[in-house]
């Protein structure tokens, strides 16, 4: 549930970058054909965008794999279920109650197309039909004419003066198949009705369909003064409740088809700023690609590092001043309260410590990680010789950098309580050949 919710928010944020570029840069230039493709492509873009990660190949040399941090501080087992099941719980209602909305708004806003569809059915049942061509015009008492489809809705009420060229206009809308892109902009609303800029998105879609269909008349043998003078006496006429679904001849944006209009045509070079779409669109993909975190655990110079160091297996105990008396979580299967008691896999063990007890190499090596890793806190991962890691969880502070050679018992870090910890203690592990081992096999000191 809670990928589905961010994968709906980086959509949104891709179609809303650009959408605002297409704003800034094109909204206002005569290319009526390309700005009608980019406006249908922002869509598509901004929804394949977030998954383009996918697409990110990994090299398969030797990385540093971090799984999920699953594990509990052993001797705090009840605080800590009751505070995780706790707020679980509480995120859990949160979540489902978000989810209930966003589903529930949806389908008000689907409801909502479908009766609009409904409706103009209604309208043309109780309306006179006759056929002009492939196209369907219906008579009405509707104060407005308006196309849906290869339907042409007349209203009764336009001049005869008038009808011909407002007919021709939506003829140009059902010729250019202008009701397929509104309808595939409203299913888009039922799915990203959050995001205020879609609705301003579907204005500038239909304003671009009306622009067409005015040039589409006038390459005809349509006067553009003729034109001009009926696009004038219907700025001034009431407008009833308007329906985003149908393609109304007289609405709001008539003062903007008059000045697209009226306006010089745009000089054929402006067409080299739209690669400022393909640009964009890519960097918004790139983006969301999976980050290449394959990172070599020894560093090119360690083969003649390691000549150095003692070939040796992780023996020493990783907690400054500790033993083996101090462990409150072994390595093995046991059971874990946090999933209804069923027996998991501790693959390490867990040392109590004060915050702030230094921690140590338990033998030579390379730090071949030290970062934040979510649960984990702060980790640091060492590559020791003859296939060797060990594993440093929940730091309070780090004492060593990447690629950083230590010598065994080297303080390496701090005892803390970062990641998914209750309480002050080091989470160590022991891998050989990716495997994960028993610590406690190897610890002599």
């Amino acid at each position: 549930m809670t990928s589905f919710f961010i994968y709906l928010v980086q959509s949104s944020l891709v179609f809303s970058c650009l959408y605002v570029l297409y704003i800034i840069v094109s909204s206002k230039v005569t290319f009526h054909q390309i700005n009608r493709f980019s406006l249908l492509l922002m869509p598509v873009v901004a929804l394949l965008a977030p998954l383009s990660y996918l697409l990110t190949l990994e090299a398969p040399s030797t990385i540093i794999q971090i799984p999920q941090f699953n594990e509990f501080v052993a001797n705090s087992e009840t605080v800590l279920v009751d505070t995780i099941e706790e707020t679980s719980t509480k995120a859990y209602n949160f979540k489902t109650i978000l989810f209930g909305l966003y589903i529930l708004v949806s389908s008000l806003v689907f409801l909502r197309m479908l009766h609009s569809i409904w409706l103009l059915f209604q309208l043309k049942q109780q309306s006179k039909v006759t056929h002009n061509g492939n196209v369907q015009l219906i008579h009405t008492n509707h104060t407005n004419t308006f196309s849906f489809f290869n339907w042409i809705f007349i209203s009764k009420h336009v001049n005869p003066s008038e009808n011909i060229l407002i007919v021709e206009h939506e003829k140009a809308h059902v010729v250019l198949k202008h009701s397929i892109d509104v309808l595939l902009a409203e299913i888009y609303i039922v799915f990203f009705w959050f995001n205020p800029l879609v609705y301003r998105y579907r204005k500038s879609l239909k304003s671009i369909h009306e622009y067409q269909a005015d040039s589409w008349v006038l390459n005809g043998i349509t006067k553009t003064s003729n034109y001009l003078a009926v696009l004038l006496q219907n700025i001034e006429k009431e407008t009833a409740t308007s329906n985003s679904l149908y393609s109304y001849f007289n609405q709001s944006v008539i003062k903007k088809r008059i000045d697209m209009i009226t306006k010089k045509p745009t000089a054929k070079m402006y067409k080299l700023t739209y690669s400022v779409f393909i640009m964009g669109a890519t960097s918004l993909c790139l983006a969301f690609t999976k980050p290449n975190t394959t990172e070599k655990l020894l560093p090119s110079t360690t083969p003649q590092l390691t000549k150095e160091f003692v070939l040796d297996p992780p023996t020493l105990f990783p907690v400054q001043g500790k033993s083996k008396k101090d462990i409150s979580s072994t390595y093995g299967k046991r059971r874990n309260p946090l999933k209804n008691g069923k027996k998991m896999m501790h693959n390490g063990i867990d040392i109590k410590a004060p915050i702030g007890t230094p921690v140590v190499a338990t033998a030579d090596g390379v730090i071949a990680k030290a970062a934040d890793q979510n649960r984990w806190g702060n980790l640091i991962v060492i590559e020791h010789s003859d296939g060797y890691q060990t594993w440093y969880a929940h730091l309070q502070k780090f004492n060593v950098t990447k690629n950083q050679s230590v010598k065994k018992g080297d303080v390496i870090g701090y005892v803390g309580n970062t990641g998914a910890s209750l309480g002050a203690h080091l989470h160590y592990e022991v891998h050989y050949k990716e495997a994960q081992v028993n610590p406690i096999n190897f610890i002599k000191e």
